[in-house]
């Protein structure tokens, strides 16, 4: 059934066999939010835009859970901001919490859950996973947009129907690709996808994306004086970084993106290689990790620690024999994957 207003809530009501909700999400009603969060419990949950609904459903956990984060967001919004301020702290705001996932690309997965891969398309289900897709990035966008009443909309940009939103604010188009931004907001970076406003330093303190400045003037600075001649540049350069990015804070893909940006700019006649593997957790998921190489020499950031570790060659191809870790699709590591083909 397809929820709009309290006037769709009264007639829910009375249809018992309703067990499917579609919620409009250009025209969200705060309304009909709360009392879904309350009194929704026997219901499942997808989006509803332009007059065409979602075909992928969560449950009313999932709904409730998102929906009480979604309102955290609006709730934290300065009370000083005008529209556009608004739009980019949504923004930002999406590119803090969410990330993407390679366990749902077939490219790089021998096996992959279809019930992960829908669950995220959903932007309930993005939520809750903390992670998410094309779709359900600039899906998010437009919802929590429209919460606060800024007019926002999505256009296809390719064959492939990839999606990016368009602002209107003050009769000025806007268009915006948070998908291709979420790497640079979670290092502090400037943004590349936010036509006009990807490096608006006073309006990006203003909504405490930065205290002082961007991520990538702090490394230029801290990496100024690099010795090019030292032994350990490559280590010395993780660890400089490391901290000016928050790389605690990124996840693994985008991680990789940040540091590929990194050595292209200041080593950029290193052969440095990141690759991406995986480990098996407790719940049997793979748990993705990047490597790092220049010279046999490999590192990994380990989330426990907040440091990036060196690991010893002969440990990495250990564990990958006793299958400890996993290598995925299309992976090639310099000086280790023809030494383990030779075994497995």
């Amino acid at each position: 059934m397809n929820i709009k207003t309290m006037e769709d809530i009264n007639k829910l009501k009375e249809m018992k066999q309703v067990k499917y909700l579609n919620l409009d999400i250009m025209n969200p009603n705060l309304e009909v939010i709360y009392y879904l969060i309350d009194h929704g419990q026997n219901y499942s949950y997808s989006e509803r835009i332009e007059n065409q609904n979602g075909y992928i459903y969560v449950p009313h956990e999932i709904f409730k859970q998102s929906e009480l984060f979604i309102l955290d967001i609006i709730n934290s919004i300065p009370t000083n901001l005008n529209e556009i301020e608004i739009a980019r702290y949504l923004y930002i705001t999406i590119g803090k919490n969410l990330g993407y996932d390679i366990n749902i690309l077939p490219e790089k997965n021998e096996t992959f859950s279809l019930k992960d891969i829908n669950m995220i398309h959903n932007i309930w289900g993005s939520l809750s996973n903390t992670k998410g897709t094309n779709t359900s990035f600039t899906k998010l966008y437009l919802y929590l947009c429209r919460i606060m009443n800024i007019d926002c909309k999505l256009i296809t940009t390719s064959k492939l129907g990839y999606l990016k939103n368009v602002l209107t604010i003050d009769n000025t188009d806007i268009i915006v690709d948070i998908t291709q931004d979420i790497p640079f907001i979670q290092a502090g970076f400037k943004t590349k996808n936010f036509t006009g406003y990807n490096d608006n330093l006073e309006l990006d303190k203003k909504i405490s994306y930065i205290k002082d400045d961007y991520a990538e003037k702090k490394i230029e600075s801290s990496l100024r004086n690099l010795d090019y001649r030292q032994k350990d540049l490559f280590k010395t350069i993780l660890l400089k970084t490391q901290e000016i990015i928050g790389a605690g804070n990124l996840k693994p893909i985008e991680l990789g993106t940040i540091y590929d940006l990194i050595f292209s700019k200041y080593c950029p006649n290193y052969n440095i290689t990141i690759n991406n593997l995986y480990i098996h957790d407790a719940y049997n998921t793979k748990e993705h990790f990047i490597l790092m190489n220049y010279d046999e020499k490999y590192y990994s950031y380990n989330y426990n620690r907040n440091s990036f570790v060196e690991i010893s060659k002969e440990e990495i191809i250990k564990n990958i024999e006793t299958k400890k870790i996993g290598i995925y699709r299309n992976e090639k590591i310099p000086f280790i994957t023809k030494e383990i083909e030779k075994v497995i």
